[in-house]
């Protein structure tokens, strides 16, 4: 870096300045080598619109800090020019008395020449217009990156993923199609019902493998608690069979942990599996964007799956649980007025997906392991009391509710990466983060849970529960790579977003079909359904038809939400009013032919045997139950409507 001091130094006979700077362009041709390039760049933006511009920057996945880049490196090049040029003599007026010379002149000279023609001959007041230009133009930069932010579909937070270009029918590498012997299913069950028989049904059409049910023949009678006990123990149950030592060699293996009786799976596993990497891999762009080098430091990755709520319950919003949790990247007008306000036609339906729900998880097994573990043990510090006073925890623990363990082990993730983001962070960051707001590791915006304002996602200015473990740590004890199903691509859950969804037949105009959802619920936002490519005709289920009108995925009724505009794997039916459950299973794609299509996936064993054990499940105890077991011929008309 040059200094240009205030000492006047003697004259030198050099002839002219631009022998000094072609020197100087010998000895240092980094300096000068995109200035060129640079000032082109600039002028190409000038001439295009601003609307084009700002989708140019933020239609990508994550954003691109080339842009910012470039400028500061414009600025740098030129106040490095200006103070090279200070230690000379002003450069002579072009030989205008040689026109073969004026054509001669190369493109450097003629920028080296203008650029040095502009500066002032005083030293400090020439000092002050740099600094003043360099200031104006960080100002420049960071005003125009913060007005690129609008409320359309594609110009969003730049950790945003817009749902078209998630590539989930594009997933590369050796687990980008899964064969059902690499994947396992849990289900934390202590009985059979009609509704624990649809849910198998659906699995089974399917093609899904075999699950294990955890928690069989168990009696709960705790009153004190949700389900009289039973949701404490989904955490215990399935903790078992992952601490299973005949399990261990299963931990590359995905498993799917899913409620019993809310659950119905509508797609094949194959899209279950490419989804999940996908999602995975867009979650970690938004990551490492909001982190910024703390994401490739402290190696984080996104591993487990949740389904994702629009509310961070039963937890107080004012806990740990809940506040650190980062914005939703769903489009921030995707309500309408109603987006993120407490105004839509329930208390929450106007909220964007940003925290989790317990009733669909997916992930290795190695790390599911470490996270049931986690809650296992923040379960029974709980119910010894350990929280006991605290007034941001309900009695008894939420009142046994397992989802509020998980929902704190997300909440102090998300604290933590925000205290190893700022752990990485040195001056010049915090400095630059300033002028450009968006670059990749600058501070999250202010934006509101609920009602209130999260201006500091560690400290927010309102009344709220301390995390009791606030420091760095070096070994990720807070780390579990968590993360939720924001635009309900895996598992859509209905609690307050039963608004958001319905039937479609991609094949048959979308407007009447949203006009009158067959739940009743009038749909709060602008539909849209495209057809996803992930869905490969006479796979789960299709190949069960005769070949002869064997139907396409296009002509089929499809659950929908018709707001983020995908299909979702799963229908998680957790609203505490039920009723959809039985209004709803008629509208299912295989109504009408479950019987025929049950039969033929058994006609599929290789003998008696692997036939009988088509739609049933393997128990924690060791049991082996099949479909009669479990579905006795009185509930046939309520699971096959016959």
């Amino acid at each position: 870096m040059c200094k240009c001091g205030a000492v006047r130094r003697p004259s030198r006979q050099v002839g002219s300045t631009t022998k000094g700077f072609r020197g100087i362009a010998a000895r240092r041709p980094w300096l000068f080598r995109h200035s060129t390039r640079h000032a082109q760049t600039l002028a190409d933006n000038e001439a295009t619109p601003v609307s084009k511009q700002i989708q140019g920057v933020n239609s990508s996945t994550t954003h691109d800090p080339s842009l910012a880049s470039s400028l500061v490196s414009s600025v740098v090049v030129f106040l490095s020019t200006a103070c090279l040029s200070a230690t000379s003599v002003s450069p002579p007026p072009p030989r205008t008395d040689d026109p073969q010379h004026a054509i001669k002149m190369t493109t450097f000279e003629s920028w080296q020449h203008n650029a040095a023609a502009l500066l002032p001959t005083r030293r400090p007041r020439q000092l002050l217009i740099l600094i003043g230009a360099f200031l104006v133009t960080l100002l420049l930069v960071s005003v125009s990156l913060q007005n690129s932010e609008t409320s359309s579909w594609r110009v969003r937070r730049p950790w945003a993923t817009d749902v078209d270009t998630i590539p989930v029918g594009t997933v590369k590498g050796d687990d980008a199609i899964a064969e059902p012997k690499r994947m396992h299913m849990v289900i934390p069950v202590s009985k059979s019902d009609p509704r624990f028989c649809k849910n198998m049904l659906a699995q089974t059409i399917l093609g899904y493998p075999r699950p294990t049910v955890v928690m069989w023949d168990q009696k709960f009678d705790d009153d004190r608690y949700l389900g009289k006990g039973s949701h404490l123990a989904k955490i215990s149950g399935t903790l078992k069979w992952l601490e299973d030592p005949k399990n261990k060699k299963y931990d590359g293996d995905l498993v799917i942990m899913i409620d019993a009786y809310d659950v119905w799976f509508q797609l094949p596993p194959e899209t279950l599996v490419a989804r999940y990497h996908a999602l995975r891999a867009a979650e970690d762009k938004r990551i490492a964007q909001r982190m910024g080098k703390a994401f490739s430091r402290e190696k984080i990755s996104s591993k487990v799956i949740f389904s994702a709520s629009k509310r961070c319950g039963p937890n107080e919003i004012r806990s740990v649980a809940c506040y650190p949790v980062p914005e939703s990247p769903l489009p921030n007008d995707i309500y309408g007025a109603v987006t993120d306000t407490m105004d839509g036609p329930s208390q929450w339906a106007g909220l964007r997906t940003r925290h989790l729900v317990s009733g669909f998880i997916i992930g290795p097994v190695k790390d599911m392991r470490r996270i049931f573990q986690r809650a296992n043990r923040n379960m029974a510090k709980c119910l010894e009391g350990d929280q006991k006073g605290d007034k941001y925890y309900l009695p008894k623990c939420h009142k046994g509710s397992d989802q509020s363990f998980f929902n704190e082990m997300f909440g102090q993730q998300e604290y933590h990466r925000e205290v190893m983001r700022r752990h990485h962070r040195n001056a010049w960051d915090r400095f630059l983060d300033g002028m450009v707001p968006t670059r990749p590791g600058a501070p999250r915006r202010p934006h509101k849970i609920e009602t209130l304002l999260i201006d500091d996602p560690l400290n927010p200015s309102f009344d709220h529960q301390l995390m009791s473990d606030p420091e760095y740590h070096v070994d990720q004890r807070y780390e579990f790579g968590i993360m939720v199903d924001h635009f309900s691509e895996v598992s859509h859950q209905t609690s307050n977003a039963l608004h958001d969804t319905t039937f479609v037949n991609h094949s048959a105009p979308l407007g009447p079909q949203v006009d009158k959802p067959a739940h009743g619920q009038k749909i709060i936002c602008s539909p849209r359904a495209p057809m996803p490519r992930d869905l490969v005709d006479n796979t789960g289920g299709l190949e069960l038809f005769a070949e002869q009108g064997r139907p396409r995925w296009e002509q089929l009724p499809l659950y929908s939400d018709v707001c983020n505009g995908v299909i979702p794997v799963v229908a998680h039916h957790n609203w505490v009013n039920k009723k959809p459950i039985d209004t709803l299973w008629p509208s299912m794609w295989w109504t009408g032919h479950a019987r025929q299509l049950l039969d033929a996936r058994r006609a599929q064993a290789k003998d008696e045997n692997e036939r009988k054990r088509v739609g049933g499940v393997d128990t924690d105890t060791g049991k082996s139950l099949t479909w009669d077991d479990l579905c006795p011929a009185e509930w046939e008309k309520d699971v096959f409507l016959n």
